[in-house]
Parts: C-alpha cells; structure tokens; sequence
C-alpha cells in the first residue's frame, strides 16, 4: 500500500465487478484489496489494517451479513466502516443491514461515483 492512501477491503464473489471496482478507485487514490468470499474477508482483515470495507451481502459460505455481524463482535473491527453493496434493494435487506452494524447501503447496480462518494462519505465521519 502506498504511503497516504486508504486501504479498502472490498468482499465480493463477482470477480468482474470486483475488478471494475477495484480498478476505479485505485484512479482515486484508494488500495483496494478484493475477497471473494466472507471466510476470506475475514482472513483478509486478520493480515492488514483497512479503512473501510466494502461487504457484498449474497456471499458463498459465509454471507455479508453475518462478516457484518463478526466485525461488530470484535473489538479491533468493530468501528470499521462497512458498506454494504448488494443485489438485494428490497427495505427490508437494507433495514437488517443498517441494524447488523452498517454505516451505509448501496444497491446494485450501482454508479462507480457514487460509491466512491459514499466512500469518503463514511470515512470523513469515521475521522471527524
């Protein structure tokens, strides 16, 4: 990772949208490392510190939600930023989201710009 940027855990099984995304906000300063599943989101965070992280909530094994659910159960990850990007846009998936510990919910398909907004969005108020 390179001095001054932020580092960005995105957990996503679609390896085209993971790249896409990754390749996007690598051009905005930010290093993102991709995890194609919870188990190895979860390895992930246990080898490097991360700013934020970006969750897919349908995940073979273990799912977004319950990554969600462990990173607010442990005390070194607990305040770390989540967002959630799922296919998934009914109220009641975002609703459980938010309530697992989710600082925001972006539904698929979504707007590169405006995941990156929301991005900043989260980390300002994690610094503030």
């Amino acid at each position: 990772m390179s001095a001054g940027r932020q580092a960005v855990l995105l957990v996503e099984d679609d390896a085209r949208l993971a790249a896409m995304v990754a390749e996007y906000l690598g051009r905005h300063e930010l290093d993102v490392t991709i995890a194609p599943d919870g188990e190895r989101g979860l390895a992930a965070l246990r080898r490097a510190r991360f700013d934020v992280i970006l969750l897919d909530v349908m995940l073979p094994g273990i799912d977004g939600l319950e990554v969600c659910r462990r990173l607010r159960a442990t005390p070194e990850w607990a305040a770390l930023p989540v967002l959630m990007l799922t296919a998934r846009g009914e109220d009641v998936d975002k609703i459980v989201g938010l309530e697992l510990g989710a600082d925001d919910y972006l539904p698929k398909p979504f707007n590169p710009r405006e995941l990156l907004a929301r991005i900043r969005a989260v980390l300002r108020r994690g610094t503030a």
